[in-house]
């Protein structure tokens, strides 16, 4: 699990994300190295950075919280929202 909140003063949002983490290798690290590299080409350049590693985070549970509103916006997503396989 962990949280990415807002990163001036005062920004009240938060995504909580809990799930399964794992590090894929072989021929499913290629696979999903693609889609990743497309989106960000410069990672093709890191990929040879000394000690780097993929890691894959499947989201069991989302939850998003927005308290800058009023009244704060609460969004969760369950495994069957998340269309997990």
């Amino acid at each position: 699990a962990f949280v990415i909140g807002g990163m001036a003063r005062g920004d009240e949002r938060t995504v909580q994300y809990e799930g399964v983490a794992d590090e894929p290798t072989g021929a499913a690290l290629r696979q999903l190295k693609e889609p990743y590299f497309e989106a960000f080409p410069g990672g093709r350049q890191r990929e040879s950075w000394p000690p780097i590693t993929y890691v894959r985070a499947r989201p069991t549970w989302i939850r998003y919280s927005d308290f800058n509103r009023d009244p704060p916006e609460i969004v969760e997503f369950d495994p069957a929202e998340l269309e997990l396989d």
